[in-house]
């Protein structure tokens, strides 16, 4: 890894991390939805990086797109005056960040016993033709049946957010 590299790479592992912590610090929901799109376009960036410019396109579209679009909609269907109560709920940061501490100090941990090369890492994709090519053979010929029942899941879902959420007309 080149020192240019290594300074992009910070720069955009530093949009991801400052993305993700506003995600979860900010008050406002709406707040919330536009550090996440901040965080998705850092993660996109380290996509980028690895040279997997397929995810990346697919990181900004579906994620950064259409997942935010999504977030926002039902935002807007929500009346937040009305889900004041759950602040009742706060204690229970306590345990979340017990937990992260724990998991942290596992992968710190688990990265200093292990030396992982990563100087030949997207090496077998260039071999198998195209990013995009791999993917899609790996996914429409072992991953066929998976793939299909996520978008009957997706589906249900979908139908269930509009049955749940529509209003009747008087």
């Amino acid at each position: 890894m080149t020192s240019m590299e290594a300074i992009i790479f910070a720069i955009v592992s530093l949009i991801a991390v400052v993305g993700a912590l506003g995600l979860v610090f900010a008050k406002n929901p709406y707040h919330s939805a536009l550090w996440m799109v901040f965080s998705f376009v850092g993660l996109a960036g380290l996509l980028a990086l690895l040279e997997a410019y397929f995810l990346t396109v697919l990181q900004l579209i579906v994620y950064a797109g259409a997942i935010v679009v999504m977030i926002a909609f039902v935002m807007m269907t929500i009346d937040f005056r009305k889900v004041g109560g759950l602040s009742k709920f706060v204690p229970q940061w306590l345990w979340g960040l017990i937990i992260s501490f724990g998991i942290l100090i596992d992968l710190f941990i688990l990265a200093s016993k292990m030396k992982i090369d990563v100087s030949q890492s997207g090496k077998n994709l260039a071999i198998a033709g195209s990013n995009t090519k791999a993917l899609g053979m790996e996914l429409f010929t072992h991953y066929l049946f998976p793939f299909e029942l996520v978008a009957i899941i997706l589906l249900v879902a979908l139908i269930g957010v509009v049955v749940l959420t529509k209003r009747e007309i008087k």
